[in-house]
């Protein structure tokens, strides 16, 4: 259900333990439309520490890629640098539990790898949250999903 609080994102994400960011909010707020209210309150909230937050090592693949794609080589290295500032951002690198979990994920709700990769890192590093963007993801077991459209 949507809640029409751009607010209430800020605080559903500061009552967790662990945020997990997939690529798509990085990936909006970075090089997609710009900004936007919800992108940037989740966002400013893990560069200032109110909000503990990862992503798998993939969103820089994926939102490099786009960047690539967009016939935009020389913003990439800018790109890269601004995920890396944000001091409360974990960053996990794919382990082979991440893989193992990735392929279980994938057997079960199909789409992308880069999907289950996302889910699985979130999954194996025990975060309490999955924050998304436009993806259609709605459920994951043991994990509440936030979409960012959802709170505008």
């Amino acid at each position: 259900m949507a809640d029409a609080n751009p607010a209430g994102l800020e605080e559903r994400l500061a009552r967790a333990e662990l945020v997990h960011v997939d690529a798509r909010v990085f990936a909006l707020h970075l090089i997609g439309r710009g900004p936007t209210r919800q992108t940037d309150i989740a966002l400013s909230g893990i560069a200032s520490g109110s909000i503990r937050a990862q992503t798998s090592s993939l969103t820089l693949y994926q939102i490099l890629a786009e960047v690539y794609r967009q016939g935009r080589p020389a913003s990439a290295r800018d790109v890269a640098r601004n995920l890396r500032l944000y001091p409360r951002l974990e960053i996990v690198s794919a382990s082979p539990e991440i893989a193992i979990q990735a392929a279980e994920v994938r057997a079960r709700l199909g789409g992308r790898p880069e999907r289950a990769l996302q889910i699985a890192t979130a999954l194996v590093s025990g975060a309490e949250l999955y924050l998304t963007s436009g993806s259609g993801l709605r459920r994951i077991a043991g994990m509440h999903v936030l979409n960012v459209e959802d709170f505008g």
